[in-house]
């Protein structure tokens, strides 16, 4: 009985495996065939530029450098970088000494980077403030008083990779005697009485190259260089630095451009008015506005099947590799409203909207030796390419509206560090769809059936 009871589930199991494999195999394919799938790269898509102005101010007093210079351009116009420093008193044993002998001070500025030319003269003037700086925080938009009257200057070539590495004022000889003997008679023994003595000091540059030169506050300052009365005549020197207050005041005038239009936050200037560019200047609060107007009616081809990619290109206008102005390191999305404002919802970057939608400048390898314009050279091909697959390819389905954008520097949330002067005075252009060159673009990668 259990021996037929075994045959009749054989006999029952050979049906039903029988009966799956009935009918067409090929039904699946019919309905995805591999061989009738094609990729398309579509690059069409109508893109809409214009530079806007958020006003801001940011702290300057808290920056490891001061910042002297000027940048001059007929679109963006001319920013303009001043400095204010009090100087810190160093522990020293020139109270009642007998045995050391002054040989000089001198006012010294340590150069901690140059952007902007550096083959052109640079002209600093040093200035006495009015009185002694306040000790607190302070910013871009900042100011105090001092000698319209150059109190030192100097004109040099800014070379920060130069053996000297600083600009270095002589102080007047009557200003050493007096301060060395302030220092040996007590009347300087902190920094209270050091700037009873002398205020600060205000830099200014007085030259139209487009160069700013940032100076390390904690290695700048008054040097007083002296020796010893002894046998060995032992030579020294002490800095009193910049470290205890300085900041650095950063102006921008729109004057006579085509930017002057930008009175309130919801002004844009079309890239179609500044010769078909836009631009990022963050330390005049000049950033891009990007919109894609069309997005969310694409028409997607018969069959479509997925977006497998989704780049959006910006190419910046460079000419020459030695302008010694490179662009920022990298640059942010954000989503933005009328108002030009930085929207706290974060614009989902990657092909899994999973990272900050943010792109890193780079220069092909090609170009890394092109030193300046050749007429018979290669071309400079450098972009940024964010990674936009996830937020593209939901709007497309539907399933996210289509937003303004505002492309900038990205947040010090998004970096973990934050902002620098060399960071703020940094700028580039940006061609828009319709320029003949360094065109910016979007580049969708499609799958459809055939």
């Amino acid at each position: 009985m259990r021996t037929l009871w075994y045959a009749g589930l054989l006999l029952l199991t050979g049906i039903v495996l029988l009966s799956c494999q009935s009918g067409d195999l090929r039904v699946g394919q019919s309905v995805i065939s591999p061989q009738e799938l094609v990729v398309q790269s579509v690059d069409t898509l109508t893109l809409k530029t214009s530079t806007v102005m958020r006003p801001d101010s940011f702290v300057t007093s808290g920056d490891n450098n001061i910042l002297v210079g000027q940048w001059t351009d007929s679109q963006t116009g001319k920013m303009t970088a001043r400095s204010f420093a009090a100087i810190n008193y160093a522990s020293n044993t020139f109270l009642g000494s007998t045995s050391q002998q002054l040989d000089s001070l001198v006012l010294e500025l340590s150069y901690a980077f140059v952007y902007g030319d550096t083959t052109s003269a640079f002209n600093i003037s040093v200035h006495t403030l009015n009185k002694p700086l306040i000790y607190q925080a302070y910013y871009n938009t900042n100011s105090v008083a001092y000698s319209s009257k150059p109190y030192l200057q100097k004109t040099v070539l800014p070379q920060p990779l130069t053996l000297t590495k600083k600009i270095s004022f002589r102080m007047p000889a009557d200003v050493e005697k007096e301060f060395y003997n302030k220092l040996v008679n007590g009347d300087i023994i902190d920094a209270t009485t050091l700037a009873e003595y002398i205020p600060g000091f205000a830099f200014n540059c007085n030259s139209t190259t487009n160069t700013f030169a940032g100076f390390v506050a904690a290695s700048s300052g008054l040097r007083l260089y002296y020796h010893a009365t002894t046998v060995d005549l032992t030579q020294s020197s002490l800095l009193f630095p910049m470290s205890l207050g300085y900041f650095t005041q950063l102006t921008n005038d729109l004057s006579g451009t085509p930017l002057s239009a930008l009175k309130n936050r919801t002004d844009a200037v079309s890239s179609r008015l500044t010769n078909n560019t836009t631009f990022i200047v963050p330390g005049a609060h000049i950033q891009t506005r990007l919109e894609l107007p069309y997005l969310d009616q694409f028409a997607r081809p018969d069959g479509f099947a997925d977006l497998n990619k989704a780049l959006l290109v910006i190419s910046p206008v460079r000419n020459s590799l030695k302008d010694n102005s490179p662009p920022p390191t990298n640059l942010a999305l954000f989503f933005t409203n009328t108002q030009n404002d930085i929207l706290p919802s974060a614009l989902p970057g990657g092909p899994g909207g999973t990272t900050s939608a943010i792109a890193q400048y780079s220069l092909q390898a090609t170009a890394q030796n092109q030193l300046g314009p050749d007429p018979g050279g290669l071309p400079i091909v450098d972009a940024y390419t964010f990674d936009l697959t996830y937020y593209i390819g939901q709007i497309i389905k539907r399933k996210l509206p289509n937003q303004p954008l505002l492309l900038t520097l990205p947040t010090s949330t998004q970096t973990q560090t934050s902002l620098t002067l060399k960071d703020y005075i940094q700028r580039v252009t940006i061609g828009d769809q319709q320029r003949a060159n360094d065109q910016m673009k979007v580049q969708l990668f499609l799958t459809s059936g055939t």
